[in-house]
């Protein structure tokens, strides 16, 4: 066993001087490439040796992409032997890291400074950015309005724990430009050094660079439209944009759901609500300076027959049929108060998809919407209905023939298609104009392992490992029904989100103006976000933009072999077994760069395997810590890290580790609902 120590730094100088050529090497040496094959690399220069018979060298000018490689060539021998981490390790180019080299597959590794624990108050110190996402090249602004009060404060700039760039903070607003990658995620953070040496974390921010919404759905919604609502619009949409919401639904802003769009100045929607046209232009506008998009929302087959349906154009022979002889149509019965009940048209019927992409037309030539959210109502009867002429059909088979002239007569305009109960979802998916599945999801899909089966689903069925799901699931739905005026139940939402962003998926909950959903109806705001909730769900957005690239961009699921050596009893979750009680549940991916992240989740005090928390009565979890964990990878790792929405402002975590042969052992600090172990 050897016991070598380095610092390696990507700012340093070079400390040691090569063997002059021609000359024997000797020692260990350490080394860059362009390519991890080459080993030793021919660039290597060989270690310096402090007094206390440590190992050290600087490294200059080492970029992101280059990769280091250490070699012992002994007291001259010809041929190296590879020291840990076997040939080759991704070397951050503006980061400083210590490790203890103990053998040929064994490497230890020390973080440069602790982070002193905490839950930073978010209405103490927050940050705003000036888009809810960037095109590659955009500048981002940041915002600190307390800056003044926090003197020696230090902004920094990261992707995962490699740092980019640090700075002082100065100002309240300030610019910076990212990489030019396109579909990353970074984190700002604002911190300063405690009286211990420690980083105070203060505040952070997610800041996303895409250049579509489609890679990262962050789906949200706005239902409220009345005159009178314009001087209020700025601030209802500035809610979304701090938490990273870069498309919106527009929910109920429609005329007709046969003739949505209405060019009258004032006008009702199917409630009798009083819509103004220029709020739905205003609201438009500005998510469009915010660089999200916006989704008229309408049924993809539904008439008001009491509301001039026949005079509008509709025909009889249009509408759908649960008999063979056209004297029985399906109808969604409504209130009476309300503009007329909602009759079911033949979404499969060539002459509706005309009639409908022509309103569709008045809708694009008059608004400036991004796209089109088709709703449906789930599962009618035995699922089979019949046309005009007695032919019998599968309604969801309907689907995709509709969506296809949706996108043929828009190309340009993005689309995206209820599935109510999963009725639909594989037709949907599959129809290949869709730009993400939509999941309204109730009572028979109400558990937590249902979300699994409905991403997995929505990605076999439209043959993309990388189509997104949104859910529609509303949190708290009887609790609500009962208690207007009462505020969510925190502990629900939080691990339910916190399960479906663990996932892979996204759900739209968050609504313009600080609402969030608990029924079906959107503009229903019996329940409300406390201000704990409020922050704390700003964390999660901010942890989902900040780290897109470790918990969206997988490659695989792992089914790893992990072990607990402190007691914390262990669940996998993958597909052959559902999230457990009394359990720290752990579902794990391999991104498409490489590194297994190990979402770890919070079951211990779960009172339900539902997500819904329909009586808003799952209890707070139970906070674990110290949970000591051998991994085993069949990787050498070169960085262990956490994060997590739930602490630390979502700063990421270095973390002492070992690695012998394929067992990596390393402890977690804490877990509340959710935290994310990354190996690289």
């Amino acid at each position: 066993m050897i016991d070598k120590k380095m610092l390696l730094s990507g700012l340093g100088l070079i400390l040691c001087c090569g063997i002059a050529a021609g000359q024997g090497r000797s020692g260990v040496w350490v080394g860059t490439s362009a390519t991890s094959g080459e080993f030793p690399p021919a660039n290597s220069v060989a270690m310096s040796q402090s007094p206390v018979g440590d190992f050290h060298t600087g490294i200059t000018a080492v970029g992101e992409d280059d990769k280091i490689s250490f070699a012992d060539y002994g007291d001259g021998a010809a041929t190296p032997s590879r020291i840990a981490p076997l040939g080759h390790k991704d070397f951050p180019s503006s980061e400083n890291w210590a490790y203890d080299i103990q053998g040929g597959t064994d490497i230890h590794d020390y973080p440069a400074r602790q982070i002193a624990t905490g839950k930073p108050d978010i209405n103490k110190f927050d940050l705003w950015t000036d888009r809810a996402c960037y095109r590659p090249g955009e500048t981002v602004w940041i915002q600190a309005a307390k800056f003044a009060e926090y003197p020696n404060a230090i902004i920094r700039y990261r992707h995962g724990t490699v740092v980019l760039k640090e700075e002082p903070l100065k100002q309240e607003w300030w610019p910076w430009t990212p990489p030019t990658t396109d579909f990353r995620g970074y984190l700002v953070d604002v911190y300063r050094i405690d009286e211990n040496g420690h980083e105070e974390i203060l505040g952070s921010i997610g800041v996303d660079v895409s250049s579509t919404w489609t890679r990262y759905p962050r789906n949200g919604y706005t239902a409220w439209f009345e005159p009178g609502k314009e001087q209020y619009i700025g601030g209802d949409v500035a809610f979304l944009n701090r938490r990273h919401i870069n498309v919106v639904q527009f929910q109920d802003w429609h005329w007709k759901h046969h003739h949505p769009y209405c060019g009258d100045a004032e006008y009702t929607d199917i409630a009798n609500n009083k819509v103004s046209l220029n709020v739905v232009k205003e609201f438009i506008s500005s998510q469009h300076g915010y660089n999200m998009k916006s989704l008229f929302y309408n049924l993809g087959f539904g008439a008001l027959e009491r509301a001039d349906a026949a005079k509008d154009g509709v025909k009889e022979e249009w509408y759908y049929y649960f008999d063979a002889n056209h004297t029985w149509k399906d109808y969604h019965d409504l209130p009476d108060s309300w503009k007329s009940d909602i009759t079911f048209v033949d979404p499969g019927n060539t002459e509706w998809q005309n009639y409908l992409c022509d309103r569709n037309d008045e809708v694009y030539r008059n608004l400036d919407f991004d796209g089109f959210q088709v709703d449906q109502v789930g599962k009618r009867g035995d699922g089979y209905i019949y046309d005009y002429w007695g032919n019998r059909h599968l309604l969801a088979d309907r689907f995709p023939s509709l969506l296809q002239a949706f996108k043929n007569r828009h190309p340009s305009k993005s689309l995206i298609m209820n599935s109510v109960s999963k009725h639909g979802a594989n037709q949907i998916a599959s129809s290949g104009v869709v730009d993400a599945c939509y999941s309204e999801l109730w009572d028979n899909e109400a558990s937590f392992m249902d979300l699994y089966w409905v991403i997995f689903d929505n990605k076999k069925a439209s043959g993309n490992d990388d189509m997104k799901t949104i859910f529609a699931c509303y949190m708290n739905y009887d609790f609500a029904d009962k208690n207007p005026g009462k505020p969510f139940n925190n502990p629900g939402v939080l691990l339910t989100d916190a399960c479906m962003f663990a996932l892979g998926a996204f759900h739209l909950e968050l609504g313009t103006g600080g609402n969030m959903l608990g029924r079906e109806y959107f503009p229903n705001t019996n329940l409300h976000m406390d201000d704990e909730l409020k922050g704390d769900i700003t964390r999660y957005y901010d942890f989902i933009t900040a780290y897109e690239n470790y918990i969206y961009d997988t490659s695989r699921e792992l089914t790893p072999n992990i072990t607990s050596l402190s007691g914390h009893q262990l669940s996998i979750w993958n597909y052959a077994l559902g999230p457990q009680p009394r359990k720290v549940v752990v579902h794990a991916k391999e991104t498409k760069e490489g590194a297994m992240v190990f979402h770890l989740l919070n079951f211990k005090s779960t009172n339900s395997l539902s997500w819904r928390d329909l009586k808003a009565d799952m209890p707070r979890p139970e906070r674990q810590t110290d949970i000591s964990l051998d991994i085993d990878c069949d990787k050498m790792v070169s960085r262990v890290w956490v994060a997590t929405p739930d602490g630390d402002a979502c700063v990421p975590r270095s973390l002492e580790f070992t690695q012998q042969g394929r067992s990596v052992r390393v402890t977690v600090p804490s877990l509340d609902y959710w935290t994310m172990l990354v190996l690289e």
